[in-house]
């Protein structure tokens, strides 16, 4: 199969390389436009040269149609964990594991958000995951903890000694304003006929405190 792949590249680089090549020529002006047209005018009166061309050109799509679907297949090897079961075959999506990644990172106070690729390669598991940390967080210290964390709960869901590679891209830090909620307003000390307390929960996402009546 790697043979295959390796053949399959390299010819797939000569065809547009040789393209690339004549089209660059072409533009320079290293080509005739006599002896392009000569060209396509030959093949397009010989009915044999119509055939090769014909031949030559449903032999590039079929080439096309091939590369990607071993493009495909692996793609599709790559975002799924499978192994053999007693019963039958399972298949697990790296979709899924993405997602108990990152409830399992809740658990960490440090982390405001966190998202995460996950790659199924022939090396183990690889593993990305983009934090938003908060601005108090020692960085060094947070990271290893979600690293360790990541990796043991991973291999305890698959049931798995395979390494899991974790990567730690840190996106953003929070600083405690952007973290926090607001603070709530204080209750008036007294009221009387000229002011009126409005509860916070009445008029949530609006301004609130003290309401002159006219």
């Amino acid at each position: 199969m790697r043979l295959l792949m390796r053949i399959i590249t390299i010819v797939y680089m000569a065809i547009f390389t040789a393209l690339g090549a004549w089209l660059a020529a072409f533009a320079l002006h290293l080509v005739p436009v006599d002896t392009v047209a000569i060209f396509f005018q030959t093949i397009y009166d010989d009915q044999n040269f119509r055939v090769a061309c014909g031949l030559i050109g449903t032999g590039v799509i079929l080439f096309n149609l091939m590369v990607f679907q071993f493009s495909w297949a692996r793609f599709q090897r790559q975002r799924t964990i499978a192994f053999t079961n007693p019963d039958g075959d399972v298949t697990i999506s790296l979709s899924a594991i993405e997602d108990f990644i990152r409830r399992a990172a809740r658990q960490i106070p440090d982390i405001r958000d966190l998202k995460s690729d996950v790659l199924a390669t022939k090396k183990g598991i690889e593993v990305t995951a983009r934090v938003s940390l908060g601005s108090e967080s020692h960085i060094p210290e947070v990271t290893e903890k979600i690293q360790g964390l990541i990796k043991m709960r991973v291999q305890e869901m698959l049931g798995i000694e395979d390494p899991v590679l974790v990567r730690i891209h840190v996106s953003k830090i929070v600083t405690r304003e952007e973290g926090e909620m607001p603070p709530k307003p204080h209750r008036p000390e007294s009221s009387g006929p000229s002011s009126r307390w409005i509860p916070e929960d009445s008029i949530r996402g609006s301004d609130y405190g003290v309401r002159e009546e006219s």
